[in-house]
């Protein structure tokens, strides 16, 4: 695809940049289907089999997992209902997550200083987790922890098509002018498109719009605050820019004090919010090979 001069304008490049988003992998449409569930008081692992069954390489994945040395069993796992109960509903939101995003979050970035070894994947991945700790630690977040995740996770997706029409050599680190002045939108601006295109709630996609400028988001401002966070701490971390993750930076209060209040997250509970999120990271680059 040709790079664009800083010269064309949105609309002399619509039809290539909405070609680029059409050749996108699309996301699973479990994703939808899986939020709707969590979202729910009760539910069985039949409810899940109902779900998962319209996915079939999520299927395969599942049954790998649950056959593998991972789990002490005495016989072989055929079906989703026993897989669902021998590895439990949070590994599986794992699974389902990593392997519907695989498509989309695995593909390395030319132009963005994501490490080009999985760095778009490990630092979407963990924006999803820290996201989801906020959301819940928040008492005025109105997301659910799942669509906190699935908007940490998606919340870059827009730099996949935007990464396609920036010149190739230059600087890499991308500010959204740098992507305004080459499709017409910066990242959050295409995401919130791209997101709708695949029919995910107005939650998430008010949430993923507005996380660089959270206080327009409306009713979801702080979900979009709480992304901002994620954002912000990962970053702090490095995380998915260098080779190997550490998370033994600090992040002191004072650090992301407005973004924190906004959030109504105790100060006195920073400490322990924060160390949710490293339980939540510590293991992240062993997930997708586990699925």
């Amino acid at each position: 695809m040709t790079p664009l001069s800083q010269g064309q304008e949105w609309k002399t490049v619509r039809f290539e940049v909405l070609e680029s988003i059409e050749s996108l992998p699309s996301l699973s449409i479990v994703v939808s289907e899986f939020l709707a569930l969590a979202r729910r008081d009760f539910f069985t692992a039949k409810d899940f089999e109902r779900v998962i069954s319209k996915d079939q390489a999520l299927v395969a994945r599942l049954l790998k997992v649950a056959n593998s040395g991972l789990y002490g069993r005495s016989r072989t796992i055929t079906s989703i209902p026993e897989a669902v109960v021998l590895i439990g509903v949070d590994h599986l939101k794992k699974i389902v997550y990593a392997v519907s995003s695989e498509g989309l979050t695995k593909r390395r970035l030319e132009n963005y200083d994501y490490h080009p070894a999985e760095g778009f994947w490990l630092h979407s991945m963990g924006v999803g987790y820290a996201t989801k700790v906020l959301v819940e630690a928040s008492p005025r977040c109105p997301l659910h922890g799942e669509e906190g995740f699935v908007s940490g996770l998606l919340h870059d997706v827009g730099k996949l098509v935007i990464d396609g029409f920036l010149p190739h050599g230059g600087p890499r680190n991308i500010s959204r002018s740098d992507e305004v002045r080459a499709v017409g939108l910066d990242h959050s601006e295409l995401a919130e498109y791209i997101l709708k295109q695949w029919n995910l709630p107005s939650t998430t996609t008010t949430t993923v719009r507005f996380h660089h400028e959270y206080r327009n988001g409306g009713p979801m401002a702080a979900g979009s605050a709480a992304l901002a966070l994620a954002e912000g701490i990962c970053n702090v971390w490095q995380l998915g820019r260098t080779d190997s993750m550490d998370l033994s930076a600090d992040v002191p209060v004072e650090t992301f004090q407005e973004l924190i209040s906004f959030l109504a997250i105790d100060p006195e509970k920073w400490d322990q919010t924060l160390w949710d999120i490293r339980q939540a990271l510590v293991r992240l680059d062993e997930i997708f090979d586990e699925s």
